[in-house]
């Protein structure tokens, strides 16, 4: 088996790990290993094509149509069981641009419940956007009810900024994806990463997280910055070297 092909039931009919599609193969996040334990994940690049080597991140959080403070507010009561959440918070909304995402309830009746989002209308700078949910709400909601919404952390991902960015680290690129099309992302294991600008590391097992000043590498790990893996060996700055990825 090439070491390139996924295991398990998606190497049947699924997407090879080196190749891109302007149509979607599987679903967002999809994780997938080769036969020698290397993990990825599924997604949809942004405006612009990745580039090997490099790590990439979600899109950033919108803080003013989806996560804005307090939470965006349910306009009526949803029973038990139903789906349909009318946001009475003004928003700007593309047409699903939130499906496949996931919406949290912040504030009672039903904080602390995850549900994932089906679809979603479009707005303009209005109210009475309707978000419609995969999963059956478990606790009513009602007016007092406050929820926050993401988009899936695979869908229109783009390269680390190299400065501050609200985007989780989501995978490197091992190949070419076309901006707009669909591939995969390494995860776990042995990966090819850009070292950031003076970044030298004299000792393997030492962890990386996000450059805040070279979009797409990684640096030593500092306490305010994700860790996306650890060194293998030793690091030569602005180089490209092996990191044993670990955001599965």
């Amino acid at each position: 088996m090439p070491i390139t092909s996924l295991s398990g039931a998606l190497q049947i009919s699924g997407q090879d790990l080196l190749t891109d599609s302007s149509t979607q193969q599987h679903a967002l996040g999809q994780y997938a290993e080769t036969s020698d334990g290397r993990g990825y994940r599924y997604c949809k690049v942004g405006a612009t094509a990745t580039v090997p080597g490099k790590l990439y991140v979600g899109a950033d959080f919108d803080v003013v149509n989806h996560s804005p403070a307090g939470g965006l507010g349910v306009n009526a009561a949803v029973a038990i069981g139903g789906t349909d959440i009318v946001i009475s918070t003004s928003t700007t909304l593309v047409l699903n641009e939130l499906a496949g995402g996931f919406l949290s309830v912040g504030i009672t009746p039903g904080q602390g419940y995850t549900y994932r989002i089906k679809s979603n209308t479009a707005t303009s700078a209005a109210t009475l956007a309707t978000i419609v949910l995969d999963d059956p709400l478990k606790i009513a909601l009602t007016t007092a009810s406050k929820v926050v919404v993401v988009q899936h952390q695979y869908n229109g991902v783009v390269v680390s900024p190299g400065a501050a960015s609200t985007g989780v680290p989501v995978g490197v690129a091992n190949s070419i994806i076309t901006a707009a099309y669909f591939g995969w992302l390494q995860t776990y294991g042995p990966c090819s990463i850009l070292s950031g600008v003076a970044t030298s590391i004299s000792l393997p097992g030492v962890p990386v997280s996000p450059s805040a000043s070279t979009a797409g590498s990684v640096i030593v790990s500092t306490a305010i910055l994700p860790t996306v893996g650890w060194a293998m060996h030793l690091f030569t700055a602005t180089e490209y070297n092996l990191v044993h990825l670990t955001l599965r």
